[in-house]
């Protein structure tokens, strides 16, 4: 059943949104395939890129900011019509999820519960709705912990995910710490041949421009930027004053639903005026402690405790990123889905229990207010790294 309304879901955003994230993809590839640059924001420039402004994108430089090669993904889809690209694009983020599902779970009852938490998460259909790409980056990572045995497998995985969002390189030293060294070494590996691949494809100066321009811009101000990067004058629109946007005869909602998109802490933590500290200090911090915390938690094996680590790290690299939105959240469906298969095979600590239970409530709902979702994820977060303690330390079963 929570396939179906998933399903349903997907085709209706498909219907009525404009998808504006994905929006930005497509319009990337578009700029390449004209011999342009995907970082710049052409709108009102006069160049012939046949898709307009998304409605939200003021800056000179565009709202992408994966790496140049994620933009040939894209480059298959042009030459479908835009209500086309983007209904292909979300039948394969719902594959994604589905996949995602049959990874993470071990039997029935747990992927009744990771279906049921999905159909009931706010983050998920907001992602449908903005056509992004984590439900990808969490079959990806699924993927990763499942072959974790094998480090190739594993390594490449992670390399993957790293490759569409550089936050999630944050996972390494992590997953190094668990005792899975060989993954994490496959992993650069893996990074360094796809770094080469992109000179390859996409030229140098592309892969230069991404690594001293884009990097650190994203990483301080996000998909946003300074008053001196905005446009000189409003961009031109096809955008009408309700709301809505014409295309290719049909008509979509620029964004449906205003509920605040941000998961942010550096976000949270300075709004308007970002610092290099503010920006990255949450990140390093957090993955400096979690890597600490998994080097205490190794056993050696495959124990709850890792499993739940692992997924922390996960969401950790969303909500410590200047780039962290809520779509980003649905990378704690697994988190969510172990926590409720340990409470039902034994008695887990009450404290982290209603924390957690409550953090996740407040997660599902859409944020009445920016800032609520990192609080909430960072509550989350806090449960979570208390239940794997207490599972090691061996105070409650596993």
């Amino acid at each position: 059943m929570a396939v179906l309304v998933a399903a349903a879901a997907g085709a209706w955003f498909v219907a009525r949104s404009y998808q504006q994230d994905f929006a930005a993809y497509w319009m990337a590839a578009w700029a390449r395939l004209a011999g342009l640059d995907p970082y710049v924001n052409y709108a009102g420039q006069g160049h012939d890129i046949p898709l307009p402004w998304d409605g939200v994108a003021q800056f000179r430089h565009s709202r992408f900011l994966y790496p140049p090669l994620v933009v040939e993904l894209f480059r298959p889809l042009l030459g479908l019509p835009y209500l086309a690209a983007k209904a292909l694009f979300t039948g394969a983020m719902l594959a994604a999820w589905i996949g995602a599902g049959l990874t993470v779970t071990r039997d029935r009852r747990e992927r009744a519960v990771f279906f049921g938490l999905s159909a009931l998460f706010f983050p998920f259909y907001r992602h449908l709705e903005r056509g992004q790409i984590d439900l990808l980056i969490l079959l990806l990572l699924a993927l990763a912990w499942r072959a974790r045995e094998s480090a190739w497998l594993a390594g490449a995985a992670l390399a993957a995910t790293a490759a569409l969002k550089p936050a999630f390189a944050g996972m390494l030293p992590v997953v190094w710490a668990l005792g899975r060294a060989r993954a994490a070494l496959a992993a650069l590996a893996v990074g360094g041949a796809l770094v080469g691949v992109t000179a390859l494809v996409d030229g140098p100066a592309a892969l230069r421009e991404y690594v001293t321009e884009v990097v650190p811009r994203a990483s301080l101000y996000g998909e946003g930027g300074t008053e001196e990067m905005l446009l000189p004058s409003a961009p031109v629109s096809v955008g009408r004053d309700d709301g809505m946007i014409d295309l290719d005869g049909r008509t979509y909602r620029l964004a449906i639903g205003d509920a605040p998109a941000s998961a942010s802490i550096p976000r949270l933590l300075a709004p308007g005026t970002p610092t290099p500290t503010s920006a990255r200090l949450p990140f390093a911090l957090a993955i400096a402690g979690l890597t600490l915390l998994a080097r205490l938690l190794r056993s050696g094996g495959d124990t709850p405790a890792e499993t739940l680590l692992y997924w922390t790290v996960a969401v950790a690299c969303v909500i410590t990123s200047p780039a962290g939105w809520v779509m980003g959240l649905v990378l704690a469906l697994p988190l969510a889905t172990h926590g409720v298969a340990l409470a039902v095979r034994g008695r887990l600590p009450r404290g982290p229990v209603f924390i957690g239970a409550i953090a996740w409530i407040a997660l599902a709902v859409p944020q009445p207010f920016s800032g609520w979702a990192a609080a909430a994820a960072s509550a989350l977060l806090g449960a979570a790294v208390a239940t794997a303690t207490a599972l090691r330390r061996g105070d409650v079963p596993a």
